[in-house]
C-alpha cells in the first residue's frame, strides 16, 4: 500500500475514532496524556462562567465538564466532518464581536493553527472584560491530523504568546513527566503498528507507575494555561 493510501487510510480512522465523552481508560493508546489532562480539566472548571466557547470543539467531549458552571456553551470547528460544531468558523477570524463570551476553550488546538498569536489575539478580542481563556497545548506529540500539525510549545512559549497577545496569567502547569512521556511515545508506536495492541494496557500501567511514584516535570507532555484578559 502506498505511503498516501496509508495517510488516508489513517484519516478516516481518525475521523471515526474522534474523541465523544471526557473519559479515558487504561487500554486507550493516548491514557497516559488524557488521565492527567482530564484531571486538570476537573480541577479547573471553577474558572469557567457565562457564555463559553469552546474552539476546537470536535465532538465537544468535554462539555459534559463545563456545561454544569456555565450559562451557554457554544462549539466551533473549522468543518462538520466528523466533528458537532454549532459554528462552523476559522479561530484566526472568529465570527462574533468582540466581548461575546466570558470564557474560551481550547483543549489540544493550537498547534494546528498556523498563526498561534494571530488566535490568541483573537481570543483575547471575543473574551469580556475579566473573560477567562483555559487552554492546553502539547509539547510533545507524534504528527497528527496531517498537514495541518505545525506546532509543539514549551512553556516559555505559551507564555510569549500571552505576553504578545496582551492576555495575563493565572495560572501554568505541565502535564505529565518524562515517565509519562517516554510511556505515551512508546504507546503511540506500538499502536502505529499492527498485532501489537495487546501491550499497550501494560506500557500504560507500568509508565503510569512509575510517572506517579517519580514524577518529573521537564519533559512534559502538554501545559495547561489559564489566562485572564
Amino acid at each position: 500500500m502506498s505511503g498516501a493510501s496509508e495517510r488516508e487510510r489513517s484519516e478516516e480512522w481518525r475521523v471515526r475514532e474522534r474523541r465523544t465523552h471526557a473519559a479515558t481508560s487504561w487500554r486507550d493508546a493516548d491514557y497516559l496524556s488524557m488521565r492527567v489532562l482530564l484531571r486538570d480539566l476537573r480541577d479547573c472548571r471553577s474558572y469557567a462562567c457565562g457564555r463559553l466557547l469552546d474552539i476546537g470543539c470536535g465532538n465537544q467531549p468535554y462539555r459534559e465538564l463545563f456545561v454544569p458552571f456555565v450559562r451557554e456553551y457554544i462549539g466551533l470547528d473549522r468543518e462538520a466532518q466528523g466533528s458537532r460544531p454549532d459554528v462552523i468558523g476559522d479561530v484566526l477570524r472568529l465570527p462574533f464581536c468582540a466581548g461575546a463570551f466570558d470564557t474560551v476553550l481550547m483543549i489540544q488546538v493550537l498547534e494546528h493553527v498556523p498563526d498561534p498569536l494571530g488566535a490568541m489575539r483573537e481570543v483575547r478580542r471575543v473574551l469580556a472584560p475579566g473573560g477567562r481563556l483555559i487552554l492546553t497545548a502539547p509539547q510533545y506529540w507524534r504528527e497528527h491530523e496531517e498537514p495541518h500539525d505545525y506546532y509543539r510549545f514549551t512553556r516559555f512559549g505559551l507564555l510569549h504568546l500571552l505576553r504578545e497577545s496582551g492576555l495575563r496569567l493565572l495560572h501554568l502547569r505541565a502535564q505529565g513527566g518524562a515517565w509519562a512521556l517516554a510511556g505515551q511515545a512508546l504507546a503511540n508506536t506500538i499502536s502505529a503498528r499492527r498485532g501489537l495492541h495487546h501491550v499497550r494496557p501494560l506500557v500504560n500501567v507500568l509508565f503510569g507507575l512509575c510517572d506517579r511514584l517519580w514524577p518529573d516535570a521537564g519533559d512534559p507532555i502538554n501545559h495547561l494555561l489559564i489566562a485572564e484578559k
